[in-house]
Protein backbone atom coordinates (compact mmCIF):
# COMPACT_ATOMS: atom_id res chain seq x y z
CA UNK A 1 0.00 0.00 0.00
CA UNK A 2 1.22 3.18 -0.45
CA UNK A 3 0.47 6.81 0.51
CA UNK A 4 1.48 10.14 -1.10
CA UNK A 5 2.71 13.13 0.84
CA UNK A 6 4.99 15.81 -0.29
CA UNK A 7 7.83 16.67 1.13
CA UNK A 8 9.53 20.38 1.50
CA UNK A 9 11.27 20.70 -1.69
CA UNK A 10 7.96 19.61 -3.11
CA UNK A 11 8.95 16.22 -4.52
CA UNK A 12 7.03 13.40 -4.41
CA UNK A 13 7.44 10.65 -1.94
CA UNK A 14 6.04 7.23 -1.84
CA UNK A 15 6.41 5.40 1.47
CA UNK A 16 4.84 2.19 2.33
CA UNK A 17 1.65 1.99 4.16
CA UNK A 18 0.68 -1.71 4.93
CA UNK A 19 -3.22 -2.22 4.73
CA UNK A 20 -3.11 -2.84 8.48
CA UNK A 21 -1.87 0.48 9.43
CA UNK A 22 -4.20 3.40 9.22
CA UNK A 23 -3.12 6.38 6.70
CA UNK A 24 -1.48 9.46 8.69
CA UNK A 25 -3.53 11.74 10.49
CA UNK A 26 -1.98 15.00 8.27
CA UNK A 27 -3.56 13.80 4.67
CA UNK A 28 -6.94 11.55 5.84
CA UNK A 29 -9.14 12.07 2.93
CA UNK A 30 -12.59 11.33 4.32
CA UNK A 31 -14.34 10.75 8.19
CA UNK A 32 -16.52 7.55 8.79
CA UNK A 33 -20.15 10.36 8.57
CA UNK A 34 -18.16 10.84 4.68
CA UNK A 35 -18.89 6.94 4.05
CA UNK A 36 -21.26 6.11 1.58
CA UNK A 37 -23.95 4.02 2.58
CA UNK A 38 -23.48 1.22 -0.06
CA UNK A 39 -20.05 0.68 1.72
CA UNK A 40 -22.51 -0.02 4.83
CA UNK A 41 -23.74 -2.65 3.38
CA UNK A 42 -21.39 -5.35 2.81
CA UNK A 43 -19.48 -4.02 -0.06
CA UNK A 44 -15.93 -2.60 -1.64
CA UNK A 45 -16.69 1.03 -2.08
CA UNK A 46 -13.89 2.92 -4.40
CA UNK A 47 -13.56 6.33 -4.40
CA UNK A 48 -11.22 8.38 -7.17
CA UNK A 49 -10.53 11.72 -6.40
CA UNK A 50 -8.04 14.29 -7.92
CA UNK A 51 -5.55 16.08 -5.10
CA UNK A 52 -3.50 18.54 -7.44
CA UNK A 53 -2.39 16.87 -10.55
CA UNK A 54 -2.46 13.42 -9.03
CA UNK A 55 -5.42 11.10 -8.78
CA UNK A 56 -6.08 9.59 -5.53
CA UNK A 57 -7.85 6.13 -5.03
CA UNK A 58 -10.07 5.85 -1.81
CA UNK A 59 -11.42 2.64 -1.16
CA UNK A 60 -14.30 2.46 1.96
CA UNK A 61 -13.54 -0.89 3.89
CA UNK A 62 -17.03 -2.99 4.15
CA UNK A 63 -18.21 -2.68 8.14
CA UNK A 64 -18.26 -6.03 8.57
CA UNK A 65 -14.06 -6.39 8.08
CA UNK A 66 -13.98 -2.40 9.83
CA UNK A 67 -13.06 -4.22 13.13
CA UNK A 68 -10.43 -6.47 11.83
CA UNK A 69 -8.53 -4.56 9.29
CA UNK A 70 -8.73 -1.59 12.48
CA UNK A 71 -9.51 0.61 9.52
CA UNK A 72 -12.50 2.13 7.71
CA UNK A 73 -10.49 3.92 4.17
CA UNK A 74 -7.41 2.08 2.78
CA UNK A 75 -6.12 5.54 0.53
CA UNK A 76 -3.68 5.31 -2.34
CA UNK A 77 -2.20 7.69 -4.63
CA UNK A 78 -2.46 6.28 -8.15
CA UNK A 79 0.60 8.91 -9.49
CA UNK A 80 -1.16 10.00 -12.74
CA UNK A 81 -3.30 12.88 -13.75
CA UNK A 82 -4.97 11.14 -16.87
CA UNK A 83 -8.13 9.57 -15.24
CA UNK A 84 -8.56 6.86 -18.42
CA UNK A 85 -4.75 5.79 -16.62
CA UNK A 86 -6.32 6.37 -13.26
CA UNK A 87 -9.10 4.11 -13.64
CA UNK A 88 -7.11 1.38 -14.97
CA UNK A 89 -4.42 1.29 -12.30
CA UNK A 90 -7.18 1.75 -9.59
CA UNK A 91 -9.04 -1.73 -11.01
CA UNK A 92 -5.98 -3.15 -10.28
CA UNK A 93 -5.72 -2.52 -6.95
CA UNK A 94 -9.36 -2.99 -6.08
CA UNK A 95 -9.02 -6.37 -7.83
CA UNK A 96 -6.01 -7.43 -4.97
CA UNK A 97 -8.18 -5.83 -2.60
CA UNK A 98 -11.42 -7.59 -3.36
CA UNK A 99 -10.03 -10.91 -3.33
CA UNK A 100 -8.06 -10.39 -0.07
CA UNK A 101 -10.99 -8.73 1.78
CA UNK A 102 -13.39 -11.63 0.47
CA UNK A 103 -10.26 -14.22 2.21
CA UNK A 104 -10.69 -12.56 5.28
CA UNK A 105 -14.41 -12.67 5.09
CA UNK A 106 -14.73 -16.47 4.28
CA UNK A 107 -12.31 -17.46 7.48
CA UNK A 108 -12.29 -15.02 10.34
CA UNK A 109 -11.91 -17.71 12.76
CA UNK A 110 -10.28 -21.21 13.11
CA UNK A 111 -8.42 -21.60 10.32
CA UNK A 112 -6.58 -24.72 9.73
CA UNK A 113 -3.27 -25.01 9.00
CA UNK A 114 -3.54 -25.27 5.18
CA UNK A 115 -5.89 -22.40 5.37
CA UNK A 116 -3.18 -20.25 6.98
CA UNK A 117 -0.68 -21.57 4.43
CA UNK A 118 -3.80 -20.23 1.41
CA UNK A 119 -3.72 -16.99 2.66
CA UNK A 120 -0.27 -15.77 3.76
CA UNK A 121 0.62 -17.02 -0.13
CA UNK A 122 -2.63 -15.40 -1.74
CA UNK A 123 -1.47 -11.75 0.39
CA UNK A 124 2.45 -12.70 -0.35
CA UNK A 125 1.00 -12.80 -4.22
CA UNK A 126 -1.02 -9.97 -4.03
CA UNK A 127 1.84 -7.59 -2.31
CA UNK A 128 4.30 -8.61 -4.83
CA UNK A 129 1.56 -7.46 -7.69
CA UNK A 130 1.32 -4.26 -6.12
CA UNK A 131 4.96 -4.18 -5.85
CA UNK A 132 4.82 -4.43 -9.56
CA UNK A 133 2.62 -2.01 -10.24
CA UNK A 134 4.30 0.64 -7.95
CA UNK A 135 7.53 0.20 -9.97
CA UNK A 136 5.99 0.61 -13.44
CA UNK A 137 4.30 3.76 -12.34
CA UNK A 138 5.77 7.07 -14.46
CA UNK A 139 6.66 10.35 -12.53
CA UNK A 140 9.57 8.56 -10.42
CA UNK A 141 12.02 11.46 -9.29
CA UNK A 142 15.59 10.36 -7.69
CA UNK A 143 14.43 12.16 -4.23
CA UNK A 144 11.63 9.82 -4.01
CA UNK A 145 12.96 6.85 -5.23
CA UNK A 146 15.83 7.68 -1.91
CA UNK A 147 13.27 8.31 0.07
CA UNK A 148 11.27 5.25 -0.86
CA UNK A 149 14.25 2.92 -0.90
CA UNK A 150 15.14 4.42 3.15
CA UNK A 151 11.68 3.83 4.58
CA UNK A 152 11.72 0.25 2.77
CA UNK A 153 15.34 -0.64 4.30
CA UNK A 154 13.97 0.89 7.95
CA UNK A 155 11.00 -1.63 7.78
CA UNK A 156 12.80 -4.56 6.40
CA UNK A 157 15.49 -4.44 9.22
CA UNK A 158 12.38 -3.85 11.50
CA UNK A 159 10.65 -7.05 10.43
CA UNK A 160 14.04 -9.07 10.29
CA UNK A 161 14.87 -8.25 13.79
CA UNK A 162 11.47 -8.87 15.57
CA UNK A 163 11.93 -12.52 13.52
CA UNK A 164 15.69 -13.17 14.49
CA UNK A 165 14.27 -12.62 18.65
CA UNK A 166 11.46 -14.39 17.99
CA UNK A 167 9.34 -11.11 18.53
CA UNK A 168 5.86 -11.58 16.67
CA UNK A 169 3.98 -8.61 18.35
CA UNK A 170 4.66 -6.65 15.47
CA UNK A 171 2.44 -9.17 13.42
CA UNK A 172 -0.15 -10.42 16.63
CA UNK A 173 -2.34 -7.51 15.89
CA UNK A 174 -2.35 -8.02 12.51
CA UNK A 175 -3.56 -11.43 13.25
CA UNK A 176 -6.03 -11.14 15.60
CA UNK A 177 -7.40 -8.27 13.45
CA UNK A 178 -8.02 -10.77 10.89
CA UNK A 179 -9.18 -13.95 13.25
CA UNK A 180 -10.39 -12.22 16.42
CA UNK A 181 -11.36 -15.23 17.90
CA UNK A 182 -8.58 -17.69 17.20
CA UNK A 183 -6.07 -19.29 19.71
CA UNK A 184 -2.98 -17.30 21.12
CA UNK A 185 -0.86 -20.20 19.11
CA UNK A 186 -2.86 -19.29 15.95
CA UNK A 187 -2.26 -15.93 16.02
CA UNK A 188 1.34 -16.44 16.82
CA UNK A 189 1.61 -18.29 13.91
CA UNK A 190 -0.27 -16.30 11.41
CA UNK A 191 1.38 -13.07 12.64
CA UNK A 192 4.80 -14.41 12.14
CA UNK A 193 4.06 -15.48 8.91
CA UNK A 194 2.67 -11.87 8.01
CA UNK A 195 5.86 -10.48 8.83
CA UNK A 196 7.51 -12.95 6.86
CA UNK A 197 5.78 -12.17 4.02
CA UNK A 198 5.86 -8.93 4.05
CA UNK A 199 9.60 -8.86 4.89
CA UNK A 200 10.07 -11.34 1.44
CA UNK A 201 8.14 -8.18 -0.02
CA UNK A 202 10.08 -5.73 1.06
CA UNK A 203 13.72 -7.24 0.45
CA UNK A 204 12.31 -8.07 -3.56
CA UNK A 205 11.59 -4.34 -3.96
CA UNK A 206 15.29 -3.34 -2.45
CA UNK A 207 16.33 -5.60 -5.20
CA UNK A 208 14.30 -4.56 -7.60
CA UNK A 209 15.36 -0.81 -6.84
CA UNK A 210 19.09 -1.83 -6.96
CA UNK A 211 18.94 -3.48 -10.83
CA UNK A 212 17.77 -6.65 -10.15
CA UNK A 213 14.46 -8.74 -11.63
CA UNK A 214 11.52 -8.58 -9.55
CA UNK A 215 11.26 -12.52 -9.12
CA UNK A 216 7.25 -12.81 -8.16
CA UNK A 217 6.25 -16.03 -6.00
CA UNK A 218 5.13 -18.21 -7.56
CA UNK A 219 1.36 -18.13 -7.86
CA UNK A 220 -1.41 -18.88 -4.98
CA UNK A 221 -3.03 -22.09 -6.00
CA UNK A 222 -6.56 -21.17 -6.99
CA UNK A 223 -9.51 -23.47 -4.76
CA UNK A 224 -12.35 -23.54 -3.68
CA UNK A 225 -11.98 -23.18 0.10
CA UNK A 226 -15.44 -24.59 1.33
CA UNK A 227 -15.09 -27.68 -0.28
CA UNK A 228 -14.25 -31.00 1.57
CA UNK A 229 -10.66 -31.93 2.53
CA UNK A 230 -9.11 -35.22 1.48
CA UNK A 231 -8.42 -37.13 5.12
CA UNK A 232 -4.65 -36.55 5.88
CA UNK A 233 -2.53 -40.14 6.31
CA UNK A 234 -2.71 -41.27 9.83
CA UNK A 235 0.94 -41.05 11.58
CA UNK A 236 2.23 -42.83 14.53
CA UNK A 237 2.43 -40.87 17.77
CA UNK A 238 6.20 -39.05 18.20
CA UNK A 239 6.69 -41.91 21.51
CA UNK A 240 5.84 -44.58 19.07
CA UNK A 241 8.25 -43.42 16.60
CA UNK A 242 10.77 -43.20 19.22
CA UNK A 243 10.16 -46.82 20.06
CA UNK A 244 10.62 -47.96 16.64
CA UNK A 245 13.86 -45.98 16.10
CA UNK A 246 15.05 -47.26 19.20
CA UNK A 247 14.35 -50.76 18.73
CA UNK A 248 15.81 -50.76 15.36
CA UNK A 249 19.12 -49.11 16.36
CA UNK A 250 19.46 -51.74 18.82
CA UNK A 251 19.16 -54.34 16.90
CA UNK A 252 21.67 -53.41 14.21
CA UNK A 253 24.20 -53.07 16.80
CA UNK A 254 24.25 -48.91 16.26
CA UNK A 255 23.56 -48.45 20.14
CA UNK A 256 25.49 -49.89 23.23
CA UNK A 257 23.28 -50.62 26.33
CA UNK A 258 24.66 -47.22 27.74
CA UNK A 259 23.62 -45.60 24.61
CA UNK A 260 20.13 -47.01 24.38
CA UNK A 261 19.56 -45.48 27.68
CA UNK A 262 21.06 -41.86 27.44
CA UNK A 263 18.77 -41.47 24.25
CA UNK A 264 15.89 -43.08 25.52
CA UNK A 265 16.30 -40.60 28.33
CA UNK A 266 16.77 -37.97 25.88
CA UNK A 267 13.66 -38.26 23.63
CA UNK A 268 11.61 -38.18 26.81
CA UNK A 269 12.78 -35.22 27.51
CA UNK A 270 11.81 -34.22 23.63
CA UNK A 271 8.04 -36.37 23.63
CA UNK A 272 7.47 -34.62 26.84
CA UNK A 273 8.46 -30.43 26.13
CA UNK A 274 6.62 -31.36 22.26
CA UNK A 275 3.47 -33.14 23.31
CA UNK A 276 3.19 -36.93 22.42
CA UNK A 277 1.33 -36.05 19.06
CA UNK A 278 0.96 -37.55 15.93
CA UNK A 279 4.46 -37.02 14.32
CA UNK A 280 2.77 -35.64 11.09
CA UNK A 281 1.26 -33.16 13.45
CA UNK A 282 4.72 -31.61 14.42
CA UNK A 283 5.87 -28.39 12.49
CA UNK A 284 8.95 -26.14 12.46
CA UNK A 285 7.58 -24.27 14.84
CA UNK A 286 6.68 -27.02 17.51
CA UNK A 287 10.78 -27.44 16.70
CA UNK A 288 11.80 -23.82 16.89
CA UNK A 289 9.81 -23.81 20.36
CA UNK A 290 11.65 -27.32 21.19
CA UNK A 291 14.91 -25.81 20.60
CA UNK A 292 14.30 -22.48 23.05
CA UNK A 293 13.21 -25.20 25.80
CA UNK A 294 16.28 -27.15 25.42
CA UNK A 295 18.43 -24.04 25.87
CA UNK A 296 16.21 -22.63 29.26
CA UNK A 297 16.34 -26.40 30.18
CA UNK A 298 18.27 -27.46 33.90
CA UNK A 299 21.28 -29.53 33.44
CA UNK A 300 20.52 -33.05 35.62
CA UNK A 301 17.22 -32.11 35.74
CA UNK A 302 15.75 -35.64 37.79
CA UNK A 303 18.44 -34.63 40.40
CA UNK A 304 17.76 -31.28 40.66
CA UNK A 305 13.81 -31.57 40.19
CA UNK A 306 13.18 -35.40 41.61
CA UNK A 307 9.27 -36.15 40.39
CA UNK A 308 9.06 -33.99 38.24
CA UNK A 309 7.75 -34.38 34.79
CA UNK A 310 10.02 -32.33 32.11
CA UNK A 311 8.08 -29.85 31.54
CA UNK A 312 7.42 -29.20 34.90
CA UNK A 313 11.33 -29.02 35.42
CA UNK A 314 11.41 -26.43 32.96
CA UNK A 315 8.97 -24.46 34.34
CA UNK A 316 10.81 -24.31 37.78
CA UNK A 317 13.60 -23.59 36.35
CA UNK A 318 11.93 -20.79 34.69
CA UNK A 319 11.77 -19.40 38.61
CA UNK A 320 15.14 -19.42 39.09
CA UNK A 321 18.43 -17.97 37.08
CA UNK A 322 20.49 -19.24 39.31
CA UNK A 323 19.48 -23.26 38.34
CA UNK A 324 22.27 -24.64 36.01
CA UNK A 325 20.74 -24.85 32.20
CA UNK A 326 22.31 -27.99 29.63
CA UNK A 327 25.30 -26.72 28.40
CA UNK A 328 25.65 -25.83 24.39
CA UNK A 329 27.04 -29.24 23.74
CA UNK A 330 24.30 -31.08 25.68
CA UNK A 331 21.46 -28.68 23.62
CA UNK A 332 23.42 -29.39 20.54
CA UNK A 333 23.28 -33.55 21.21
CA UNK A 334 19.86 -33.15 21.98
CA UNK A 335 18.91 -31.10 18.71
CA UNK A 336 21.28 -33.75 16.92
CA UNK A 337 19.21 -36.76 17.98
CA UNK A 338 15.80 -35.27 17.54
CA UNK A 339 16.67 -34.46 13.44
CA UNK A 340 18.10 -38.11 13.69
CA UNK A 341 14.85 -39.48 14.29
CA UNK A 342 13.14 -37.11 11.75
CA UNK A 343 15.17 -37.64 8.85
CA UNK A 344 14.41 -41.62 10.05
CA UNK A 345 10.80 -40.85 10.31
CA UNK A 346 10.80 -39.25 6.47
CA UNK A 347 13.25 -42.39 5.16
CA UNK A 348 10.29 -44.96 6.52
CA UNK A 349 7.65 -42.64 4.58
CA UNK A 350 6.00 -41.87 7.80
CA UNK A 351 6.27 -38.08 7.21
CA UNK A 352 6.71 -36.20 3.62
CA UNK A 353 9.73 -34.05 4.99
CA UNK A 354 12.04 -33.25 8.33
CA UNK A 355 10.45 -30.18 10.26
CA UNK A 356 13.58 -30.37 12.48
CA UNK A 357 15.59 -28.95 9.89
CA UNK A 358 15.01 -25.67 11.37
CA UNK A 359 17.35 -27.04 14.21
CA UNK A 360 20.69 -25.21 14.42
CA UNK A 361 23.65 -26.25 16.73
CA UNK A 362 24.53 -23.37 19.45
CA UNK A 363 28.15 -22.41 18.94
CA UNK A 364 30.33 -24.18 21.49
CA UNK A 365 33.72 -22.94 20.30
CA UNK A 366 36.87 -24.50 20.05
CA UNK A 367 37.29 -28.25 21.72
CA UNK A 368 40.50 -27.46 23.34
CA UNK A 369 38.28 -24.61 25.19
CA UNK A 370 35.38 -27.69 26.86
CA UNK A 371 38.51 -28.45 29.52
CA UNK A 372 41.46 -26.93 31.07
CA UNK A 373 44.35 -28.52 32.08
CA UNK A 374 45.94 -28.62 35.87
CA UNK A 375 48.52 -26.22 37.08
CA UNK A 376 51.00 -27.12 39.52
CA UNK A 377 49.10 -25.71 41.91
CA UNK A 378 46.42 -28.07 41.09
CA UNK A 379 48.48 -31.16 40.66
CA UNK A 380 50.00 -30.46 44.00
CA UNK A 381 46.96 -30.37 45.88
CA UNK A 382 45.28 -33.06 44.16
CA UNK A 383 48.00 -35.65 44.54
CA UNK A 384 48.12 -34.67 47.98
CA UNK A 385 44.95 -35.69 48.73
CA UNK A 386 45.23 -39.28 46.94
CA UNK A 387 48.21 -40.03 49.28
CA UNK A 388 46.10 -41.41 51.75
CA UNK A 389 45.22 -44.45 48.72
CA UNK A 390 48.41 -46.18 48.93
CA UNK A 391 46.21 -48.82 50.73
CA UNK A 392 43.97 -48.95 46.99
CA UNK A 393 46.83 -48.98 44.43
CA UNK A 394 45.06 -48.37 41.91
CA UNK A 395 43.86 -44.98 43.45
CA UNK A 396 47.84 -44.13 44.13
CA UNK A 397 49.02 -45.27 40.67
CA UNK A 398 46.01 -44.86 38.16
CA UNK A 399 46.17 -40.67 38.54
CA UNK A 400 49.69 -40.81 37.64
CA UNK A 401 49.45 -42.87 34.72
CA UNK A 402 47.09 -40.05 33.55
CA UNK A 403 49.66 -37.66 34.66
CA UNK A 404 52.71 -38.82 32.57
CA UNK A 405 50.79 -40.44 29.48
CA UNK A 406 47.92 -38.42 28.98
CA UNK A 407 46.20 -42.00 28.43
CA UNK A 408 42.22 -42.17 28.56
CA UNK A 409 40.97 -43.03 32.10
CA UNK A 410 39.44 -46.35 30.57
CA UNK A 411 42.12 -47.06 28.92
CA UNK A 412 44.48 -47.04 32.36
CA UNK A 413 41.52 -48.67 33.80
CA UNK A 414 41.60 -51.62 32.12
CA UNK A 415 45.60 -52.41 31.93
CA UNK A 416 47.06 -55.44 32.30
CA UNK A 417 49.88 -56.93 33.90
CA UNK A 418 51.52 -58.35 30.21
CA UNK A 419 50.49 -54.22 28.67
CA UNK A 420 53.39 -53.02 30.98
CA UNK A 421 56.17 -54.61 29.08
CA UNK A 422 59.98 -53.68 27.66
CA UNK A 423 61.40 -53.85 24.40
CA UNK A 424 64.83 -52.84 23.22
CA UNK A 425 65.70 -51.30 26.98
CA UNK A 426 62.49 -49.15 26.43
CA UNK A 427 59.32 -49.73 29.00
CA UNK A 428 56.05 -49.09 27.43
CA UNK A 429 52.37 -48.90 28.17
CA UNK A 430 50.67 -51.33 25.32
CA UNK A 431 47.27 -49.63 24.85
CA UNK A 432 44.93 -52.44 22.98
CA UNK A 433 41.68 -54.36 23.16
CA UNK A 434 43.49 -57.55 22.69
CA UNK A 435 41.71 -59.09 25.28
CA UNK A 436 37.25 -59.66 26.21
CA UNK A 437 35.91 -56.49 27.62
CA UNK A 438 38.99 -54.44 26.73
CA UNK A 439 37.63 -51.43 24.41
CA UNK A 440 39.12 -48.68 23.22
CA UNK A 441 37.40 -45.45 21.76
CA UNK A 442 38.50 -45.03 17.96
CA UNK A 443 41.08 -47.30 15.88
CA UNK A 444 43.87 -44.36 16.51
CA UNK A 445 43.73 -44.84 20.23
CA UNK A 446 45.21 -48.40 19.74
CA UNK A 447 49.37 -47.29 20.32
CA UNK A 448 52.57 -47.82 22.35
CA UNK A 449 53.24 -44.97 25.33
CA UNK A 450 56.87 -45.24 26.56
CA UNK A 451 56.59 -45.17 30.72
CA UNK A 452 58.13 -42.14 32.11
CA UNK A 453 61.26 -41.89 34.37
CA UNK A 454 59.28 -40.40 37.11
CA UNK A 455 56.94 -43.59 37.18
CA UNK A 456 60.02 -45.83 37.42
CA UNK A 457 61.21 -43.50 39.66
CA UNK A 458 58.13 -44.42 42.10
CA UNK A 459 58.83 -48.20 41.58
CA UNK A 460 55.83 -48.91 39.00
CA UNK A 461 57.88 -51.65 37.55
CA UNK A 462 58.26 -53.33 41.12
CA UNK A 463 54.65 -52.75 41.48
CA UNK A 464 53.61 -54.78 38.22
CA UNK A 465 55.74 -57.30 38.69
CA UNK A 466 54.50 -57.75 42.34
CA UNK A 467 51.10 -57.72 41.17
CA UNK A 468 48.81 -61.18 41.38
CA UNK A 469 47.11 -60.70 38.72
CA UNK A 470 44.46 -63.85 37.98
CA UNK A 471 42.33 -62.10 35.85
CA UNK A 472 45.82 -60.89 34.48
CA UNK A 473 44.06 -57.22 34.91
CA UNK A 474 46.26 -54.98 36.92
CA UNK A 475 43.16 -53.85 39.40
CA UNK A 476 39.84 -54.70 40.25
CA UNK A 477 36.74 -55.54 38.38
CA UNK A 478 34.42 -53.27 40.04
CA UNK A 479 36.72 -50.33 38.62
CA UNK A 480 36.79 -51.37 35.19
CA UNK A 481 33.32 -52.86 34.88
CA UNK A 482 30.50 -52.64 36.06
CA UNK A 483 26.88 -55.13 35.88
CA UNK A 484 24.34 -52.18 34.88
CA UNK A 485 24.04 -51.20 31.31
CA UNK A 486 22.98 -47.90 31.64
CA UNK A 487 26.28 -46.62 33.43
CA UNK A 488 29.93 -46.24 31.78
CA UNK A 489 31.90 -49.31 32.82
CA UNK A 490 34.52 -46.84 34.82
CA UNK A 491 31.74 -44.73 36.85
CA UNK A 492 33.47 -46.01 40.22
CA UNK A 493 36.32 -44.91 39.58
CA UNK A 494 35.62 -42.14 37.94
CA UNK A 495 33.32 -40.74 40.98
CA UNK A 496 36.03 -41.49 43.42
CA UNK A 497 38.36 -39.50 41.36
CA UNK A 498 36.19 -37.00 41.66
CA UNK A 499 35.22 -37.48 45.18
CA UNK A 500 39.38 -36.67 46.15
CA UNK A 501 39.84 -34.14 43.33
CA UNK A 502 37.33 -32.01 44.79
CA UNK A 503 38.59 -32.88 48.68
CA UNK A 504 41.48 -31.00 47.01
CA UNK A 505 40.38 -27.76 46.34
CA UNK A 506 39.80 -27.87 42.70
CA UNK A 507 36.40 -26.95 41.60
CA UNK A 508 36.36 -25.30 38.20
CA UNK A 509 33.97 -26.59 36.11
CA UNK A 510 36.42 -26.84 33.57
CA UNK A 511 38.70 -29.28 35.11
CA UNK A 512 38.15 -32.87 35.34
CA UNK A 513 39.36 -35.65 37.65
CA UNK A 514 40.75 -37.74 34.87
CA UNK A 515 40.53 -35.80 31.53
CA UNK A 516 42.13 -32.58 32.45
CA UNK A 517 44.88 -34.93 32.44
CA UNK A 518 45.06 -35.30 28.47
CA UNK A 519 44.84 -31.28 28.21
CA UNK A 520 47.86 -31.10 30.61
CA UNK A 521 50.16 -33.52 28.67
CA UNK A 522 49.06 -31.53 25.24
CA UNK A 523 50.02 -28.15 26.92
CA UNK A 524 53.34 -29.27 28.88
CA UNK A 525 54.66 -30.81 25.79
CA UNK A 526 53.36 -28.47 23.35
CA UNK A 527 55.02 -25.93 25.14
CA UNK A 528 58.53 -27.95 25.89
CA UNK A 529 58.22 -28.07 21.67
CA UNK A 530 57.57 -31.16 20.88
CA UNK A 531 55.96 -31.97 17.92
CA UNK A 532 52.45 -31.97 16.92
CA UNK A 533 52.60 -35.20 15.01
CA UNK A 534 54.62 -36.91 18.22
CA UNK A 535 52.02 -35.48 20.72
CA UNK A 536 49.07 -37.25 18.85
CA UNK A 537 51.03 -40.45 18.51
CA UNK A 538 50.91 -40.53 22.44
CA UNK A 539 46.97 -39.44 23.22
CA UNK A 540 45.70 -41.58 20.24
CA UNK A 541 44.64 -38.26 18.81
CA UNK A 542 43.78 -38.96 14.90
CA UNK A 543 46.06 -37.36 13.02
CA UNK A 544 45.16 -34.09 11.41
CA UNK A 545 48.11 -34.42 8.69
CA UNK A 546 46.94 -35.58 5.73
CA UNK A 547 50.39 -36.57 4.99
CA UNK A 548 50.88 -38.41 8.34
CA UNK A 549 47.11 -39.98 7.92
CA UNK A 550 47.78 -41.16 4.36
CA UNK A 551 51.77 -42.28 4.74
CA UNK A 552 52.82 -41.90 8.02
CA UNK A 553 53.77 -45.28 10.42
CA UNK A 554 53.41 -45.25 13.64
CA UNK A 555 56.70 -44.50 15.41
CA UNK A 556 58.88 -46.83 17.26
CA UNK A 557 58.54 -46.63 20.57
CA UNK A 558 62.24 -45.76 21.35
CA UNK A 559 61.81 -42.25 19.73
CA UNK A 560 58.85 -40.84 21.68
CA UNK A 561 60.96 -42.07 24.90
CA UNK A 562 62.52 -38.62 24.84
CA UNK A 563 59.42 -36.94 23.88
CA UNK A 564 57.62 -38.18 27.03
CA UNK A 565 60.53 -37.16 29.00
CA UNK A 566 59.94 -33.55 28.39
CA UNK A 567 56.75 -33.93 31.05
CA UNK A 568 58.14 -31.81 34.10
CA UNK A 569 55.38 -31.96 36.78
CA UNK A 570 55.49 -31.81 40.71
CA UNK A 571 54.13 -35.46 40.79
Amino acid sequence: MTYLTTNSCGACRLTPLNVFQRPRPHNRLASVSDVPSAALQGTLQEVLQRRGNTYTSRMIVPAALQSLLGRVEITRSLRTGDRREAARRLALWETHIRTYLALVRQRKTKMTQDELDQLTRRYTQATFDEIENRLALEGWDEPGLDVHRWDLADEAERLAAALAHADYSIGIPWAHRMLPDAAPETLRKLGRRLIEAKLEALKAELRALSGEPLRMPPPALERDWEAPQAPLKPTPTLSEVVTSYAEERVARKAWSARTEAQFREIYAVVVSLIGDRPIGAIEKSDLRALGLSLTRFPSNAKKSFPGLTPVEALARASEDEAVPRLSAASVNMYQQAVRSLFKWATEHDLIAQSPATVLRDLKTGRAKDDRKPFTDEDLRAYFMALERSKVEPFMYWIPRILAYTGCRLGEAAQLQKRDVREEHGVWFFDINEDAPGKQLKTDSSARQVPVHRRLIELGLLEFVAGTEAPDGYLWPADMRSTPRTDRSPIDKLQKRLAHRMRRAGIDDPKKTAAHSFRHTVAARLAAAGAHETDIAWILGHEQVSITSKRYGDRPAVASLQPVINLLDLPV
